[in-house]
């Protein structure tokens, strides 16, 4: 996998009256590691040694999870000197979660748009990866994809991948979009960002990643992880991250019950599952958050 470089790339749903000032945007220039790192951590046969290798290529990362495994976050025994230790002290998902927040965060500037909250984002989407992660467990076996899980976590963590694009790409319109989706708690994002915009972050963070490269079951799940009709080509990897954000969109409104998907429970994950899930998810809120401001607010 490859990533592409195409100059001055526009989405071309873009309204043109958002893309005539757009005519010198360049796609993000992810980390030289990316795809490397990304298709390590969709295979489940990647041991930490391996995926340390990865990470070693990037001071950043290194630095950033070397700090995490010394922190009070995870309060080790003794000091984690190397980044072998500190994969093996934080576990896979947070290996996996912070070495792509970083890598994606550094080529992006959503500081542009005030309302963007870069906490919040992180914390969402690291959510939503364990979340999917978890429901994808549970139907692996019935699932027909080599790693199903590792998949599903990837696809969760970079579902919103195009509100970044956004704040920092039409960092005003955002802005608004942002302020009404606050002041209109009825709404979702995506409508604020269509009527403010003229797109939302499911398409344009499908755009990106066909431009980037990723695999087309990510590609799909960003695409249509809101699309409950959605039944096509990897369609189990689409409900499952939809499953997941709303689990996520549930706890953020303090809500005690998981939102029932019927369809979950036709694939097989029944209600008394999917509130297990959701609990755990409701336990390590917190964590989360702390996790994600630590990282990405320094």
């Amino acid at each position: 996998m490859t990533s592409k470089n195409i100059d001055c790339n526009i989405p071309p749903f873009l309204p043109k009256t958002k893309q005539k000032t757009k005519n010198n945007t360049d796609l993000p220039s992810l980390s030289k590691n990316i795809h490397r790192l990304l298709s390590m951590v969709t295979n489940s046969k990647t041991d930490n040694r391996q995926l340390a290798k990865i990470i070693k290529q990037s001071p950043a990362i290194s630095t950033r999870l070397i700090f995490l495994a010394n922190s009070a976050w995870t309060s080790p025994k003794k000091p984690v000197n190397n980044v072998e230790q500190a994969c093996t002290i934080l576990g896979h998902s947070i290996v996996k979660s912070v070495s792509f927040g970083i890598s994606i965060s550094s080529s992006f500037d959503p500081g542009k748009c005030r309302s963007f909250k870069i906490d919040h984002f992180w914390t969402t989407s690291m959510l939503v990866s364990e979340g999917a992660g978890l429901l994808a467990s549970k139907l692996s076996d019935r699932i027909n994809h080599v790693d199903f899980e590792q998949t599903a976590q990837s696809a969760g963590l970079l579902h919103n991948i195009g509100l970044l694009w956004l704040a920092d790409n039409l960092p005003k319109e955002t802005n608004k979009a942002l302020q009404h989706y606050s002041a209109e708690p009825l709404s979702t994002i995506n409508e604020a960002l269509l009527e403010y915009t003229g797109t939302d972050y499911c398409e344009v963070g499908a755009w990106l990643g066909d431009q980037l490269g990723f695999p087309e079951v990510l590609i799909i799940a960003i695409k249509h992880h809101l699309n409950n009709q959605y039944q096509e080509s990897c369609w189990e990897t689409a409900l499952i991250v939809e499953s997941a954000a709303a689990m996520v969109a549930a706890l953020r409104h303090q809500c005690k019950e998981v939102p029932e998907n019927t369809r979950l429970v036709a694939l097989g994950l029944d209600l008394p599952t999917q509130q297990t899930i959701f609990q755990q998810l409701s336990e390590n809120f917190e964590k989360t958050q702390e996790l994600a401001e630590s990282l990405f607010t320094t």
